[in-house]
C-alpha cells in the first residue's frame, strides 16, 4: 500500500494543500519531504497520515486501537474544531491509498456535496453529518488491510523516539526481560506496532535471534583420520541465508560509522553485555553495545533497524532482499539529533536501500536536502513547501537559502559591520545596538531627554556616536541581531580599540543576556575598551523583564497607530490576543500563536511575517505596523507619535556616561 494523494483544506495553518505522490519508472515511490519553518503544518499534515493508518488497521486488528464504551474505540487522533483554519467553519483531511481505500477526517460545517466537490471523492457516505466532526476508512476490507499490514511495512517514527541513555538507572526505564521472538503471536492482532517508540532493547532482542539464527552447530568429522570440523543439524542454505539478513543489519551500522563492523556475542562466561560490534578489518571492538553509541548514530540505526525487524517479522525472507521490502514508513523531523554528516551523507544512503518503501519525511535540514538530491538526483524525489505544499526544487527551502546565506555570508557580514564602523570617522564613544531600531529609539530619547534641565547632570559632556545603520534600503545595510552583537564583542575585545565601544542588547534571550551583562553590575567591560550592557528593566516592566527598546515605552505608545494607505496600523502585543491568537474584543488574529497569551508582552509587528488580521474580512489586511516604521515615526515626532515619555530612557544614558567617565 502506497499513498496516492494527500489532501488537506483548512488543517491547522494549512489552508490548502494537496500533495500526490511520484514514482519512478519502475514505479517504485519517491520519497516525499515535507519542509517549512515550525507552524507550518508539517507534523499537523503527518498526524493525520498516522491517525489513517490506525482507523484502517483498527478495522480488522483487535490490538490496534483502544476500545471504549461509545462508539467503539479512542481515537489516535481527537477530532476537534481547534484545529480550523482560523475564520473558516470546516476543516478536510483526505488520504487516498493506491489500493483505494480512503480515509477522511472532517470537523466543523460542511455538507456532503461541498466535501465531494472538494475533495473529487464520490463514494457514498451513509452517516455523513453537516455539522459535527466524523472520521471514515472508505473502501476498506480485511484483503487490502491484510497485504498492506502483513505484507508490507506500516511503520510511524515521530519526533518522541527516544532511547534510554547509557547512565540512565533501571528503576527510570522499562525494559524487556524475554526476547520478542518468544512471545505469543495471536490471530487478529497485528504484530507490528505502527508507533516506534524505545524500539532499543526490542532491536537488540531481534539482533540476537538473527545472529543466532546466523550460527550453525558444529562437530568433528566422524573419519577421526583427517580431523575436519563440519557443520551439523544444520540447513546450510538457511543458514546463508539469515547470515545474509544479519549482514544487511551490519550494513546498516556500517553505513553511520563510516567503515565496515560486524556484530558478535560473547561467551555467556563473561560479565556484562552479550552483544558487540567490531570492526572487520581488525577485529578490534567499537563498542561493547549498542547504547554506547552515540544518540545521533544510535537514533538513526533504530530507525533503520526498525524497517528490517518489522520486514522479517511479516516475512523472514524479507530481511534477505531488503530492495524487496514495501511499505509506507513516515519519519517526523527526521534529522533529529544527527551531525551534519550524517544528515547529509548517511542518511540519504540509507534510505535509498530501500526502494520500495514510501518514506513521508518533515525536516528542517537544508543539508539533508543536499544530500538527497547527490543520492536521488534531481528527479528521485519530491519535496513539498508547507504550508501550501506547492512542489519545490531543492534551491527553493527557505531554510536552505537562509542557511546557505549564513554560512557563505559569515565573513563576509562580519567585514561589512567592521567597514561600517570603520566608516565612523571619530573618536567619540561609539553605541551599537542590537537591530536597526534601536539606535533611532534611542536618538530620538536623546533629542529630548538632553534639552531638559532636569536631566543636565546626566547629558552634560555626554558625547558620543551612534552606529547609524539600515536592514534594508541603505548603504550601511547589515544584520545586527543578538548573535551578531555577542560576535562582534568577543572579536573586538581581543585587540586594542582607540575608542570606546559600547554594545547595548536587548533582553529577550537568555543566552544573549547572560553574555551581555553581569549579574548585579550596571555593563560588562570585555577589556580593550570594549564594554556592554543589557537594556535597563523599567519598574512598569519589573514582572516581565524579557524586553525589547520598545517595552521602554507604555503600552499606550506602543500601540499607537500610524496611518498607511488609508489602514491604520499599529504595534501589538502578546497580551492583547489569547493563546489561540484570537481577539474577542479586536476581532482580530495574530498569526504567530506562540507570542500569544495573558501572560505574554512580546511586540507583534508587520515585517516577519507576524500578520494581525481581521477575521470578519475577506480581505488579508496585515494590521501590524512593521518596528522600523514605527521607529521612524517615533524619531520624526509623526502626528501621534509628538509627546512620547521618554523617562525610562534614562538608565541607558545614566549606563553610557558611566562607561564614558570610566578611566
Amino acid at each position: 500500500m502506497y499513498i496516492r494523494r494527500i489532501l488537506d483544506v483548512n488543517l491547522g495553518p494549512v489552508k490548502h494543500a494537496e500533495i500526490h505522490a511520484g514514482f519512478d519508472n519502475n514505479m517504485n515511490p519517491k520519497p516525499i519531504v515535507m519542509v517549512g519553518k515550525n507552524g507550518s503544518g508539517k507534523s499537523t499534515v503527518i498526524s493525520n497520515i498516522v491517525d489513517a493508518f490506525y482507523e484502517i488497521a483498527g478495522d480488522q486488528y483487535s490490538n490496534v486501537t483502544h476500545r471504549n464504551n461509545y462508539d467503539g474505540h479512542t481515537f489516535y487522533k481527537t477530532i476537534s474544531s481547534y484545529q480550523i483554519y482560523n475564520g473558516k467553519a470546516f476543516l478536510l483531511s483526505c488520504i487516498e491509498f493506491d489500493n483505494d481505500i480512503k480515509y477522511v477526517y472532517k470537523a466543523g460545517r460542511l455538507t456532503k456535496p461541498e466535501f465531494e466537490r472538494l475533495s473529487g471523492i464520490q463514494t457514498i457516505i451513509n452517516d455523513w453529518d453537516d455539522q459535527g466532526g466524523k472520521k471514515h476508512v472508505l473502501d476498506n476490507d480485511k484483503q487490502k488491510t491484510d497485504e498492506a499490514f502483513l505484507k508490507s511495512i506500516i511503520c510511524y517514527m515521530g519526533p518522541e523516539r527516544y532511547e534510554k541513555p547509557a547512565w540512565v538507572g533501571k528503576p527510570y526505564y522499562n525494559e524487556l526481560d524475554y526476547h520478542f521472538s518468544v512471545l505469543p503471536r495471536y490471530i487478529g492482532e497485528l504484530q507490528n506496532s505502527i508507533s516506534m517508540v524505545n524500539v532499543g532493547k526490542t532491536n537488540l532482542c531481534w539482533l540476537l535471534d538473527i545472529i543466532a539464527d546466523s550460527r550453525t552447530d558444529i562437530d568433528e568429522d566422524e573419519d577421526k583420520c583427517n580431523g575436519k570440523i563440519i557443520p551439523v543439524h544444520t540447513n546450510i542454505d538457511d543458514a546463508l541465508a539469515m547470515t545474509k539478513a544479519r549482514k544487511n543489519v551490519e550494513k546498516v551500522l556500517s553505513a553511520i560509522l563510516g567503515f565496515d563492523v560486524y556484530f558478535g556475542l560473547y561467551l555467556r562466561i563473561a560479565r556484562g553485555q552479550r552483544f558487540y560490534i567490531k570492526r572487520v578489518c581488525d577485529n578490534s571492538i567499537v563498542s561493547p553495545t549498542l547504547d554506547s553509541l552515540s544518540t545521533g548514530q544510535l537514533a538513526l540505526f533504530n530507525i533503520f533497524a526498525t524497517i528490517i525487524r518489522y520486514a522479517d517479522n511479516n516475512d523472514m525472507s524479507n530481511s534477505v532482499n531488503l530492495d524487496e521490502i514495501t511499505g509506507i514508513v513516515v519519519i517526523d523531523e527526521i534529522d533529529l539529533h544527527l551531525h551534519t554528516e550524517l544528515q547529509k551523507k548517511v542518511l540519504p544512503r540509507l534510505i535509498k536501500m530501500f526502494p520500495k518503501i514510501q518514506f513521508v519525511i518533515t525536516t528542517h535540514s537544508p543539508l539533508f536536502l543536499l544530500g538527497m538530491r547527490d543520492a536521488f538526483g534531481e528527479d528521485g524525489f519530491d519535496v513539498f513547501q508547507m504550508p501550501e505544499g506547492l512542489r519545490i526544487d531543492v534551491e527553493r527551502f527557505d531554510e536552505f537559502n537562509k542557511a546557505y546565506d549564513y554560512f557563505a555570508d559569515t565573513e563576509l557580514h562580519q567585514a561589512q559591520i567592521r567597514e561600517a564602523i570603520n566608516k565612523v570617522l571619530s573618536d567619540k564613544p561609539l553605541i551599537i545596538t542590537e537591530g536597526a531600531t534601536d539606535w533611532k529609539h534611542l536618538s530620538a530619547a536623546y533629542n529630548d531627554l538632553s534639552k531638559r534641565k532636569e536631566y543636565s547632570h546626566i547629558f552634560t559632556g555626554l558625547d558620543f556616536d551612534f552606529l547609524e545603520y539600515e536592514s534594508t534600503n541603505s548603504t550601511e545595510k547589515i544584520d545586527m541581531g543578538n548573535s551578531a552583537l555577542v560576535a562582534m564583542c568577543e572579536s573586538f575585545s581581543k585587540m586594542h580599540q582607540k575608542r570606546k565601544m559600547i554594545f547595548i542588547a536587548d533582553r529577550d534571550h537568555e543566552k544573549t543576556n547572560n553574555k551581555m551583562g553581569v549579574a548585579g553590575k550596571h555593563y560588562k567591560s570585555w577589556g580593550n575598551n570594549v564594554y556592554s550592557f543589557l537594556l535597563p528593566v523599567p519598574i512598569s516592566r519589573k514582572d516581565t523583564p524579557e524586553i525589547c527598546i520598545e517595552h521602554l515605552y507604555s503600552d499606550d505608545e506602543i500601540k499607537t497607530e500610524h496611518e498607511e494607505n488609508g489602514i491604520m496600523r499599529r504595534l501589538y502585543m502578546g497580551n492583547e490576543f489569547d493563546t489561540n491568537g484570537y481577539s474577542k474584543t479586536l476581532k482580530r488574529w495574530c498569526e504567530k500563536r506562540s507570542i500569544c497569551g495573558p501572560d505574554k508582552i512580546a511586540i507583534i509587528e508587520g515585517s516577519e511575517g507576524e500578520k494581525v488580521i481581521n477575521l470578519e474580512s475577506d480581505e488579508e489586511v496585515n494590521y501590524a505596523l512593521p518596528k522600523m516604521v514605527f521607529a521612524k515615526c517615533v524619531l520624526k515626532k509623526e502626528k501621534g507619535f509628538e509627546h512620547f515619555d521618554f523617562s525610562n530612557f534614562l538608565p541607558v544614558f545614566e549606563i553610557i556616561k558611566e562607561i564614558v567617565s570610566e578611566d
